[in-house]
């Protein structure tokens, strides 16, 4: 039977430096029949050219040059072009090993699974792999059980250590295009939804019938010098708040309030803590941040879900 072409969606923007990284683990993977769609997200770097050159050399390879919109439009303008039965979403100032996408849809037709998610390595600056943790309770979810990966994501058990048992982030999956398209699923912008990964994730895993788990790690996460300690965003604590409304109305179509709610105020708290964090490392103005982690500390919602958050359960 003749392979299924997997289409790999890469959105760039301003990443010249890492992109010849990115794209060398994409066109040496050991897995031959994919499309490369390359997102051009309005870079003000030379990418733009850069991906003109890519595609000139490699028949594998489509572009797209589009106005900036942000990380989740680009996503969606890949996904329109793309004619893979299978898709994966690649950062591109990350990179993959070069069994990745092999490793991944061997399992997943192994099984006979729409989806499949793989381990993944957060890689420092200097090239150190640290294998991320993460809890799967098992190998392979049918039917119902796909919910299961889903809280996972939304956040992990009181008892359990870290924040939540399975990062929420796309680049580390391959997903079922049919499922996509058929259930008009998008990403929402990240400027809209401090996280899209994981409105995406709600509304795709609920469609999904059969999940399974590549357990080698094959993505590197890497830090490139932008991580949350060494940037400063002054609305991340209401971006924060947002994201949280718009999760709870999505979960509640999905599962009963008992059943998500500890999970997703200790993620919440989690992110809360990182918001602080923030104000302490990266905001330049000692005054402000002081005045502003003190707001935190006191809004309403933090103080109602620190009521409502009971850890000893």
């Amino acid at each position: 039977m003749e392979k299924s072409l997997i289409s790999v969606i890469v959105p760039i923007y301003n990443v010249s430096r890492y992109l010849e990284r990115c794209m060398e683990s994409l066109l040496h993977q050991t897995y031959k029949n994919i499309e490369i769609i390359m997102v051009d997200d309005g870079s003000p770097d030379d990418c733009g050219k850069k991906c003109d050159r890519y595609a000139a050399e490699e028949p594998r390879i489509k572009v797209i040059h589009k106005k900036n919109a942000g990380l989740g439009r680009a996503r969606n303008s890949g996904l329109e072009i793309a004619e893979g039965e299978y898709v994966m979403f690649i950062d591109s100032d990350d990179y993959t090993d070069v069994r990745m996408i092999e490793r991944l849809y061997h399992r997943l037709t192994e099984e006979g699974a729409d989806t499949c998610f793989c381990r993944y390595y957060d890689t420092s600056s200097e090239g150190k792999d640290e294998l991320a943790r993460e809890t799967y309770l098992k190998q392979s979810y049918c039917g119902d059980e796909t919910k299961k990966v889903l809280l996972g994501m939304i956040g992990s058990l009181p008892e359990q250590a870290g924040d939540v048992e399975i990062g929420m982030s796309v680049w580390k999956g391959l997903y079922s295009l049919d499922i996509i398209r058929d259930n008009g699923i998008l990403f929402p912008s990240e400027r809209e939804y401090i996280s899209e990964d994981i409105i995406f994730h709600m509304q795709y895993l609920v469609k999904a019938k059969h999940i399974v788990i590549e357990g080698t790690a094959n993505y590197h996460y890497c830090d490139n010098g932008a991580s949350l300690t060494k940037s400063y965003k002054a609305d991340r604590f209401q971006m924060e708040k947002v994201l949280l409304k718009k999760e709870v109305q999505e979960l509640n179509q999905i599962f009963k309030k008992d059943e998500y709610a500890g999970r997703l105020y200790k993620a919440f708290l989690g992110r809360v803590r990182r918001c602080i964090a923030q104000e302490v490392n990266a905001n330049p103005d000692k005054k402000s941040a002081g005045k502003n982690i003190k707001g935190i500390c006191d809004d309403p919602l933090v103080q109602k879900i620190l009521e409502e958050y009971d850890d000893r359960k």
